[in-house]
């Protein structure tokens, strides 16, 4: 599977393969109950500087939150790719990559993208 980059990204399947950088990682509290956790968010950059959003779910969390770091490299395979709608976008991108059962994620300490 060729390594493709975030301005590529489209719903139109699910192979993808990209290599990107954390920029950013928040934590979003359930509406309910603010000592637990909702989702994770994130922007992701790729080496030509493109962004995205990204979303882990509560039922994933466990899974990725101790995994996932800003700042940190990572090559991301068969993830889910959304429509990026509604009131919060915080990258212009017009989809957003979805953690699901699916995803693989491997630590990737050769990538050469800036953090910023």
């Amino acid at each position: 599977m060729t390594i493709k980059y975030v301005s590529d990204i489209n719903p139109s399947k699910e192979s993808w393969r990209i290599v990107v950088s954390v920029t950013h990682l928040w934590h979003v509290p359930s509406y309910n109950n603010p000592s637990e956790l909702q989702n994770i968010e994130l922007v992701l950059m790729d080496e030509k500087g493109d962004k995205i959003h990204a979303s882990i779910k509560r039922s994933m969390i466990m899974t990725y939150q101790d995994l996932l770091n800003e700042g940190e490299s990572y090559t991301l395979m068969t993830f889910g790719v959304g429509l990026n709608s509604g009131d919060y976008r915080p990258i212009s991108h017009a989809y957003k990559i979805n953690f699901l059962n699916i995803i693989k994620v491997e630590v990737n300490r050769d990538a050469s993208i800036p953090l910023y």
